[in-house]
C-alpha cells in the first residue's frame, strides 16, 4: 500500500468517520488519516464530508457521503493482513477521494520515506568445464604405393581452458593388394587401427589446428587370392602414429582436413608354398581424411 501514498491529502479537519466496522475501526482509519496528513486536530463540522465503514463477509465496505448525504464514492476492500494494514489501506483511499472531491483540499501530504532498492548480484552462469567434438570423416589410405578408400570416427576431450586433450580415432580403410615373390596381387590386407594419446589444441578465432601423438593397435586382416589353395589370417599388430587436423567452427559444429601418419614396426612377412620368394607388408600408412564434428568448441 505504499505506493497508493501518492493519493493527496491535506492538513485539514479530519473526516466524520463512523461505522460498525471492527477491524479496522473508524478510530484506527482516523488515526491513520491523522497520520498521512500530518494533522492529529480536527472536529467535525456541518461542511465536512462523512465516512461510513461497515463490515461484512472478511472485507470492507467503505462509503463516503456528502454533508447533504448524498453517495459521492463506495468501495469494497478485502480484509486480508492485520487491521493496522486495512486501515492504511482504507486511509489511502479516502483521501484519494478527498483529492477527487473537496476543492478545498491542499496538495501536499506526508509521505513515509521510501524504502531503498534492493540490490541483487547477479551472477554469471557457470562455464563449462570440458570441451569435446566427436566426428565421422572419409579418408584415403596411402600405402606401398597404392591409394584405397576407408572411413574414420574422430574425437577429442580436453579442459575448457588448457592447451592440453585427450584424441582417439578409430579408422578403417578398404582392401589393399600385395605382391608376393613374382605373383602379382597374391595377397590382400586390410586394418582396423584404434589409435589414441594426448593432443595439443592452438585456437584462433574460428579456426582450430590439433597436433596428436600416441599409440595405436590394429586389427590385420590377410587373405590369399588367385592360388590353387589359399588361406587367410587375422592378427593384431601394436603400433605409433602421430598427426595434425584443422578445424573450422561454426557454433557447435566444426569440418575439418587431417593428415596422420601410422609406423608398424616388426616383420609381416608374406609367402607362398611352393615358391621361393615372399613379400612383406608395408610399415607406414598415410591417411588423409576430412569430415564433419559435432561438440562444444569454445
Amino acid at each position: 500500500m505504499i505506493a497508493a501514498l501518492l493519493a493527496l491529502w491535506l492538513a485539514q479537519p479530519l473526516l466524520d468517520l463512523g461505522g460498525d466496522s471492527t477491524c479496522p475501526t473508524p478510530a484506527e482509519v482516523r488515526d491513520r488519516l491523522a497520520q498521512l496528513s500530518g494533522s492529529t486536530t480536527g472536529h467535525p463540522g456541518s461542511d465536512q464530508h462523512r465516512a461510513y465503514l461497515s463490515s461484512t463477509d472478511g472485507m470492507v465496505h467503505v462509503e463516503l457521503l456528502a454533508p447533504d448525504g448524498r453517495l459521492l464514492a463506495e468501495r469494497t476492500l478485502n480484509r486480508t493482513g492485520s487491521c493496522a494494514d486495512v486501515a492504511e489501506a482504507v486511509a489511502v483511499v479516502l483521501s484519494t477521494w478527498e483529492a477527487e472531491f473537496n476543492p478545498n483540499v491542499a496538495t501536499s501530504v506526508v509521505l513515509p520515506p521510501l524504502a531503498p532498492p534492493e540490490v541483487k548480484e547477479v551472477k554469471p552462469p557457470p562455464a563449462p568445464s570440458l570441451r569435446f567434438d566427436v566426428g565421422i570423416g572419409l579418408l584415403a589410405s596411402i600405402t606401398g604405393g597404392e591409394v584405397v578408400p576407408g572411413a574414420t570416427v574422430a574425437a577429442s576431450l580436453s579442459p575448457a581452458h588448457g592447451y592440453f586433450g585427450l584424441a582417439l580415432a578409430l579408422s578403417a580403410s578398404s582392401t589393399h593388394s600385395q605382391s608376393v615373390g613374382s605373383l602379382t596381387g597374391a595377397a590382400h590386407w586390410s586394418r582396423m587401427a584404434l589409435a589414441a594419446g594426448p593432443q595439443y589444441r592452438v585456437t584462433r578465432n574460428a579456426m582450430m589446428l590439433d597436433v596428436h601423438a600416441g599409440g595405436a593397435i590394429a586389427l590385420l586382416h590377410v587373405e590369399g587370392v588367385g592360388l590353387p589353395s589359399t588361406a587367410s589370417d587375422t592378427s593384431a599388430q601394436f603400433g605409433i602414429g602421430t598427426g595434425l587436423r584443422g578445424m573450422w567452427v561454426w557454433n557447435n559444429a566444426a569440418g575439418w582436413i587431417g593428415l596422420d601418419l601410422l609406423a608398424y614396426p616388426g616383420h609381416d612377412h608374406l609367402e607362398v608354398g611352393g615358391l621361393g620368394g615372399g613379400g612383406q607388408l608395408p610399415h607406414l600408412e598415410v591417411q588423409v581424411a576430412s569430415g564433419l564434428s559435432l561438440g562444444r568448441f569454445p
